[in-house]
């Protein structure tokens, strides 16, 4: 059943439609408004842990939600795998998808790399852009273990992971550029949380034969009403890519394990006998904090986990307040 719904929003209206939901909309999202000329409103996860606290039990439940259906249409991606998931927002999204994946199907064969927009001492294998965004450039980095170039240079099977996509251009430039870089690539797979592109076959733009996997399917328009979109003179410059002159590879040189040292630290954590937890990320740092509030949740403590970000979110609509 089709479901229609119009958020009135500080910059404009947000009109959407849904025509397909494995988790429903109220469950997976709200929306809100933000200072970029390009798309005014910022569609925000309730199971992400990014704009909004979420808990970590229901974050990887939408994560093992989506990696079934992965398994569902695209159950013989043949190997070895290469998983990429787009910063900011998608990193923690991403590696969660890989990791279960793996746990799901018990395949070695897999690979995880991370978008960034940090500039690293490392080498750049590709850049693409994401054009409606506040910060469009993306750096994708060669891994820096001879087994993990390998894999890639084998790379049969290519799934990319993102929090929503609404045109699908995004995904298309991320797989052409990408894609050199894979010479054996056989199939893509696209996953997210949300498909707002009205059923639109952007699949078949790929450079590989492709299908995409999401959670809900609708379409979703934008209106905006003339309101200037004003800034905060606090307001820090996002557009620029970050420098990071010191760097540890959680992601963006390629990792196939997860993190050492969650438990010990949860353990130590837990040692301190509180009671209630918020763990916080910072920027495309997302997936061992994540880890980390898992463990503690999973110990039976009351935990939230949400991240930092470069999206100039406006207050109001799903956002009740903001810090810089």
């Amino acid at each position: 059943m089709t479901t229609k719904r119009a958020i009135i929003l500080s910059g404009g209206t947000v009109e959407i439609e849904v025509f397909n939901a494995a988790l429903q909309l109220d469950h997976l999202c709200d929306f809100a408004a933000r200072n970029n000329a390009k798309r005014g409103f910022l569609i925000v996860s309730k199971v992400l842990g990014r704009h909004m606290p979420a808990r970590p039990l229901q974050m990887q439940a939408a994560v093992e939600a989506l990696t079934s259906r992965i398994l569902m249409q695209a159950a013989d991606l043949p190997g070895p795998v290469v998983f990429i998931g787009l910063a900011e927002t998608a990193v923690c999204l991403g590696q969660s998808v890989h990791d279960t994946f793996g746990r799901f199907t018990g395949r070695k064969d897999t690979l995880f790399l991370h978008t960034t927009r940090q500039r690293i001492d490392a080498k750049v294998m590709a850049t693409f852009t994401e054009p409606h965004s506040h910060a469009a450039m993306h750096l994708i980095y060669a891994p820096e273990c001879e087994a993990h170039l390998r894999m890639m240079q084998d790379a049969r099977s290519l799934v990319l992971i993102d929090d929503e996509v609404s045109t699908g251009v995004t995904l298309i430039n991320l797989a052409q550029a990408i894609g050199p870089h894979l010479p054996n690539l056989e199939r893509i797979c696209t996953a997210t949380l949300a498909d707002w592109s009205n059923a639109a076959d952007y699949a078949a733009a790929m450079p590989s034969p492709a299908e995409a996997v999401s959670l809900l399917e609708g379409a979703i328009a934008w209106c905006p009403n003339g309101e200037p979109q004003s800034v905060a003179p606090t307001t820090l410059p996002v557009t620029a890519l970050g420098l990071m002159p010191s760097h540890v590879n959680f992601g963006r040189l390629g990792v196939q394990a997860r993190p050492q040292g969650i438990d010990k630290l949860a353990a130590d954590l837990i040692r301190d006998q509180a009671d209630r937890f918020l763990i916080i990320g910072t920027g495309e740092f997302t997936w061992p904090p994540f880890l980390l509030a898992h463990a503690l949740e999973l110990a039976g403590h009351d935990v939230m986990m949400q991240a930092t970000s470069r999206s100039p979110v406006r207050v109001g609509g799903a956002i009740g307040s903001a810090l810089t």
